[in-house]
């Protein structure tokens, strides 16, 4: 998706393929002014609301006639708005010409949104076009990370993970010995590796993106230690046993040398798989364990996992406290909260295992999926061929805790169309979704759906 650099304007929102606008041609003056905000209404006469500079967005409910269309556009163009953005498909299948020859007279532009393009989806192009620098810094960790952790499990050097970085980020890192001077080039240190300095061409990440190359790269370093890594291997091995059950947990004091085993309780995480030489760097004092397909840390220090789960931008699922006794089903806990993560993003505690979402989470897909055949995969169907927005408004009205007032003023429409979309999903699929139980149904079709995905796109 392009991003303008600063404060969005007009043709900055009409040159956005995602949002697929449109203008009619003697309505595409001063499309260079900057847009301040996005202001979704239905209503006539908006001015006490704007403030100037905005981008008013309406679907016309109030814009029946002539009279209508003139009055809107007086007031909106007397508050020194940037332009008008009309939605398509919900009241009106065209945008009534009263309102583009009231537009044309008071040189107000005029966008055209079709029915798939939500005002929502406006609005955020807007606000992300004005947080600069921290979602440039969210954007680029979020695409390294999971470069940087596959190239530490295939066991890159410093040297190769760097290209990958620098691949990702559109530059080159530089690797120097630790004794030459960076110069004027923003660097960072890595214990026994040397300075990384960004090169360029582009821009020079943010420096938290910098300190999280120097955790993978300074962790590629230590796991030249075969040994260390060996034992890794190892301690995962054991504690998959003690999941399924095939060794006593009791047994692990006989079987490992970890002061944390003789501890009251243990918390247990879960990270992805091949994070663990990155993890035993953070987390000197945790037993780290590379068990298959998940890499588990056992720690008497809960809070300090979390802060190293948020500094190192990785998903994480984590466990209550518990007894030793009690390991193999916190390490089951630790793993189901690493999925929701997975889906979710960030780090998920034990406070959000005791919710629909986890407890999904613990039954087999083809259990759930006589849901989302029934129940889902139709509405989807139609909304690709007739271009409706049915599954998405199931979401939103979920999201909202089944109020039509909220998914209303999410969706930029009248109670009365929701309800109608509610009710057409009734007679399509047989559920109510204004009946709790049915809701919930949806509900699991829309979460199996989702786990269909995902599982698609990891294989």
């Amino acid at each position: 998706m392009p991003e303008p650099a600063g404060p969005a304007t007009l043709r900055d929102l009409l040159a956005a393929p995602h949002l697929q606008l449109d203008t009619p041609a003697d309505l595409a003056a001063d499309l260079d002014r900057p847009v301040q905000w996005v202001h979704p209404t239905e209503l006539l006469d908006p001015g006490r609301y704007l403030h100037g500079g905005e981008l008013v967005c309406t679907v016309g409910l109030s814009l029946r006639t002539p009279d209508d269309c003139a009055a809107f556009a007086e007031a909106v163009a007397g508050c020194g708005v940037v332009g008008v953005c009309f939605g398509i498909g919900d009241v009106h299948d065209a945008v009534p010409p009263a309102l583009v020859e009231a537009c044309r007279a008071r040189g107000l532009p005029l966008l055209l949104a079709p029915p798939e393009t939500p005002f929502s989806a406006i609005s955020r192009y807007v606000a992300e076009s004005r947080l600069g620098p921290e979602l440039a810094a969210a954007r680029a960790t979020s695409a390294l990370v999971p470069e940087l952790l596959a190239s530490l499990r295939r066991g890159d050097d410093a040297r190769q993970m760097l290209d990958r970085a620098g691949g990702v980020l559109g530059g080159y890192f530089r690797l120097d010995p630790d004794d030459r001077a960076a110069g004027e080039q923003p660097a960072v240190a890595v214990p026994g590796a040397g300075t990384v300095t960004w090169v360029g061409p582009s821009p020079l990440p943010d420096p938290a993106v910098l300190d999280v190359i120097a955790r993978f790269v300074s962790a590629a370093q230590g796991e030249r230690d075969t040994e260390t890594m060996l034992q890794r291997e190892r301690v995962g091995q054991l504690l998959s046993l003690v999941e399924r059950r095939m060794l006593l947990p009791d047994a692990l004091g006989q079987l490992l040398d970890w002061p944390g085993l003789a501890a009251q309780e243990v918390s247990v995480s879960a990270w992805p798989a091949g994070a663990g030489a990155l993890l035993a760097q953070a987390l000197p004092g945790a037993l780290v364990a590379d068990a298959p397909e998940v890499c588990l840390v056992l720690s008497e220090d809960p809070g300090r996992v979390a802060t190293v789960a948020a500094d190192l931008s990785l998903p994480s699922g984590h466990s209550a406290p518990v007894r030793l006794s009690e390991l193999d089903a916190a390490i089951a806990q630790a793993r189901i909260a690493l999925n929701l993560a997975h889906q979710h993003g960030g780090s998920v505690g034990p406070d959000r295992l005791s919710t629909l979402d986890s407890l999904l989470e613990q039954v087999p897909l083809h259990q759930l999926s006589p849901f989302q055949r029934q129940l889902t995969d139709p509405l989807e169907a139609l909304d690709r061929e007739r271009r409706t927005q049915y599954v998405r408004t199931l979401r939103v009205f979920l999201a909202n805790n089944g109020s039509l007032v909220g998914t209303a003023r999410e969706l930029y429409l009248h109670t009365n169309t929701v309800r109608h979309r509610l009710a057409r999903i009734h007679e399509l699929t047989g559920r109510n979704p204004l009946v709790f139980d049915d809701l919930v149904a949806f509900a699991i079709g829309l979460r199996a759906a989702d786990r269909a995905r995902g599982a698609a796109g990891r294989s």
